[in-house]
């Protein structure tokens, strides 16, 4: 087998791990606890409602699409360049299942912030490639860059999570000022990430987030919170459209020039 499609192979076989690891963690469940369940015993202000975690389906759909053209294309750049830190979010994405499974939160912390620094590391090599196909653009860069911003949030909430399960109540901040906090650099880095990249999906999925959060605590008694995440919400949306408009007017004076 040439090395391409030995790569290709090692590609295919870790994502249907990863698969299939998630699917027993609700299926099965692991642990006799769901992921949902789990998140349950660790209850924070900035975890959203349990509709956003569907992002999760988008999120493997897009990677499906990336094996296949890891065969199709087996000898492209880009997908040559980040093959093997794929390998590595799916080993650390499995890792951490079992770990909050069996509600090792320290443990959990500490591999989702190396699955976000391996998704960073693969943002910033896809960003090198001057050149993408229109296939790659869909299926290699789309889907890494939304895992990338989804796991910038699922950080946050982890952290949250282990902050709750140590019965850390916020220091000086309450927790609603504390959530009021994290929003705001969930906000901050989305934006910064649009502009210095032109990358406006990744605000997307921050504010699919901020909407969770919204939609989770409208029903509750933080009313002052549910228009928190509504109006950062609406900051981010507003900055994803300047962007834009300030892109297609930089591209307008290019193409005079």
């Amino acid at each position: 087998m040439k090395k391409p499609y030995l790569l290709a192979s090692i590609s295919t076989l870790l994502f249907g791990l990863t698969i299939f690891v998630n699917a027993l963690a609700n299926g099965l469940p692991i642990n006799g606890l769901s992921t949902g369940a789990v998140s349950e015993l660790y209850p924070s202000l900035f975890t959203p409602a349990g509709l956003t975690f569907s992002i999760w389906g988008i999120i493997y759909l897009f990677l499906a699409g990336f094996i296949i053209v890891h065969w199709v294309k087996a000898d492209s750049f880009v997908v040559l360049e980040i093959c093997r830190l794929f390998w590595l979010t799916c080993i650390l994405n499995v890792s951490w299942i079992v770990a909050w499974h069996y509600l090792f939160t320290a443990i959990s912390v500490t591999l989702m912030l190396l699955l976000l620094l391996s998704l960073i590391q693969i943002f910033i090599r896809i960003k090198k490639v001057a050149m993408l196909s229109v296939t790659e653009l869909i299926f290699v860069k789309l889907p890494f860059t939304i895992y990338f911003a989804w796991i910038c949030v699922a950080t946050i909430a982890n952290i949250s999570a282990y902050l709750v399960s140590v019965g850390w109540d916020g220091g000086l901040l309450s927790p609603v000022w504390w959530t009021f906090v994290v929003m705001g650099v969930a906000t901050v880095l989305a934006g910064w990430i649009t502009r210095k990249f032109n990358e406006p999906v990744f605000a997307l999925v921050v504010i699919w987030a901020l909407f969770g959060i919204f939609w989770k605590q409208k029903d509750e008694s933080y009313i002052s919170l549910t228009f928190g995440a509504l109006g950062y919400l609406l900051l981010l949306m507003a900055w994803v459209l300047l962007t834009f408009i300030r892109s297609r007017k930089t591209k307008q004076v290019s193409t005079r020039t």
